[in-house]
């Protein structure tokens, strides 16, 4: 279930989930996850400032039509809860205001530097349109296709805010385990399970089922290096590298039934599979022993004890895992108070900057990580303003291979997901950026 209960600052994958009920973004994230709001956009500056128009037909919840000055507070909100997407372009720090309305349904973003994806960036829910109060019903106000009718911490239902195709209501339910997931799904109990449910076990035990679902998307594991992980490998990509190649990430597939795809480290393509590392590439021996922590989610025991096998086998040094609380685990990403950590990465949107935007030396990543490097600021600074889609790829590359330079990180898989889709719900999918595409679903 979402950590937050405010879909607009979503820091998680169900949170996610749950916004795409019942926010409308300026833009689709994907196709098939329904309609922005936004008209059209113009490039203003040179990409420092963007001018986007709504759909003045549209209305909220309670009838009201939706104003340029809902999307001013939205931007608000999003920037004083630093929303992912937003912080990274829109610091807030500057005294002209990030956002400035032009008429009823037009207004200008402004921010930091110049931006050529602006429609992908404008995708994110912290840009979404936010108007707070209550309609009728008590129920919050939606632009969405849904709204909130009830949110505890083992259950959030939405209602649909009018008329229209689909289920009038739909509810997210927390199950304790993945196999009492399973029965209650056999049981007619619910419709579809989670598309990141499912533990190796389970995705066994479907084999062969016309009613399951699976498709990649774009949630990428890696293992990080911590404050007590070898000095060696912290110190210079080579080391990082050849530690990489001497991994066997079809072996991680392997062993989490395919939950988990091969992932090499990205060369030549942004956040793409790029060219396998030279496995005859010396690395650094260690002494003394490793340890391996991860979030209690599955299938990630499975494969956090492959990789401590391999690395055990590699260096003749014993490695052990140790199994962290969610709560815990995000702790640990901020502190980096650990030896070696098995980390998932979603990003913020569906675009490189998504991922490595971040990271520039005023990024909130690279200040968690300690990192500000005046050559990855420069290529990001050429990337991010490349109209040219065509340019701008080899651009992107350039940026990842300076960013896998310098973090201490070794990229290993992406996330497929896996999941039951049942009668009801029979167009069911999940996008690359794991958002839930539906066509011909039925009312509930």
């Amino acid at each position: 279930m979402p950590l937050l209960r405010d879909p607009q600052l979503s820091v998680d994958y169900s949170a996610r989930l749950v916004a795409q009920g019942v926010l409308r973004p300026l833009f689709a994230a994907d196709a098939g996850t329904g309609p922005g709001c936004a008209t059209r956009a113009s490039r203003l500056d040179g990409g420092r400032r963007w001018r986007v128009v709504v759909d003045d037909g549209l209305r909220w919840s309670d009838g009201r039509r939706l104003h340029a000055e809902d999307l001013a507070a939205g931007l608000t909100h999003a920037v004083r809860g630093r929303a992912a997407g937003v912080r990274a372009f829109i610091s807030g720090a500057d005294a002209e205001p990030p956002i400035r309305i032009v008429d009823p349904v037009t207004v200008e973003y402004r921010f930091d530097r110049p931006v050529a994806f602006a429609t992908e960036l404008l995708s994110s829910p912290g840009f979404a349109p936010r108007r707070p109060g209550v309609d009728r019903r008590g129920r919050p106000l939606s632009l969405g296709p849904f709204t909130v009718a009830s949110w505890t911490p083992d259950r959030i239902v939405l209602e649909r805010t009018g008329a229209g195709a689909g289920p009038a209501r739909v509810a997210f339910v927390h199950v304790p385990s993945a196999a009492e997931t399973v029965r209650r799904y056999d049981a007619g109990e619910l419709d579809a399970t989670s598309p990141t449910g499912f533990g190796v076990e389970q995705v066994l035990g479907l084999a062969g089922r016309t009613d399951v679902v699976s498709a990649p998307v774009d949630i990428f594991g890696s293992l990080d290096l911590g404050r007590r992980a070898p000095r060696s490998w912290l110190a210079t990509a080579a080391a990082r590298r050849a530690v990489s190649g001497l991994l066997d990430r079809h072996r991680f597939a392997a062993v989490t039934a395919e939950l988990a795809e091969p992932w090499h480290w990205p060369g030549s393509a942004a956040l793409g599979p790029g060219a396998p590392e030279d496995p005859t590439a010396p690395a650094d021996r260690v002494t003394g022993p490793l340890d391996i922590a991860y979030a209690d989610f599955a299938p990630n025991a499975e494969l956090v004890t492959e990789l401590a096998g391999q690395l055990g086998d590699a260096f003749g040094v014993l490695v052990s895992t140790t199994r962290l609380s969610f709560e815990d685990y995000v702790r640990a990403t901020v502190s980096r108070d650990y030896c070696l950590l098995y980390s998932l990465t979603l990003p913020a949107f569906g675009h490189p900057a998504g991922s490595l935007s971040d990271w520039r030396s005023t990024g909130p990543a690279a200040r968690r990580g300690g990192v500000a490097d005046q050559v990855l600021d420069a290529l990001l600074d050429a990337a991010e303003s490349c109209p040219d889609p065509a340019a701008a790829d080899p651009l992107w590359a350039d940026v990842a291979a300076r960013w896998c330079a310098l973090l201490p990180r070794i990229p290993l898989v992406r996330v497929r997901a896996v999941f039951l889709r049942g009668r009801r719900l029979p167009g069911l999918t999940v996008t690359r950026s794991g958002l839930l595409a539906c066509a011909g679903a039925s009312a509930s």
